[in-house]
Order: C-alpha cells, then structure tokens, then sequence
C-alpha cells in the first residue's frame, strides 16, 4: 500500500479529526472513504450510454443481413420499397400465368 503525505489547512484538520473522534475511524479510513464517496458519485452523475448509443458508437444497427447501413433509422421507407417490389412481382406473376393459360 502507498502512503501519500496531506496538506491542510486549520479547519479542515479540525473537521476531520472532529469528524474521525466522532465515528471511530482513523483519519486514513476517512479520507480512502471520501476518496471513494467521490469517484461513485462521479461516476453516478457521468451518464452511462444507452445501449442504442453503443450500437450506433460501434456500428451495428443496420449492419446484419443488410449492405444498406440506415434499415434502422429509415425501416418505413425500406419496408414500403420492399412491399411496393413484391406487389409489382407478384402482379407481374398473375399477368403471365393469365396469358399462358389463356386460349390464343
């Protein structure tokens, strides 16, 4: 374990070892803890991505089965594409089957 030497002032020397008498606790055990107090609260108020924001950050929305990258953030507009094809495909299908089965 590393051993760091402090410097404070008059009141904060005085705060702390009120504050140590108090709880029980060794000036050490305070100030690791307050160490600590900090980097949780800091990492509480640091906004944790949301997991859309890490498919995006990497790249994986749109990326599976798909050349076209925006499936995600364009989905009407390429599903509409999609089923406006198979109607015309289809459509197409039933004309060609009418013709062949029709007598000439």
């Amino acid at each position: 374990m590393r051993t760091i030497s402090l410097r404070l002032d008059d009141t904060t020397d005085a705060v702390l070892t009120d504050y140590c008498q108090r709880h029980g606790l060794t000036q050490t055990r305070a100030v690791r803890d307050a160490i600590l107090h900090l980097v949780q609260a800091d990492a509480r108020q640091t906004p944790r991505p949301t997991p859309v924001e890490l498919a995006e950050r990497f790249g994986l929305i749109g990326a599976f089965r798909s050349t076209e990258g925006d499936l995600g953030e364009h989905h009407a507009a390429h599903l509409k594409a999609r089923l406006r094809a198979r109607h015309a495909r289809d459509s197409g299908l039933g004309q060609e089957a009418d013709e062949v089965g029709a007598p000439s």
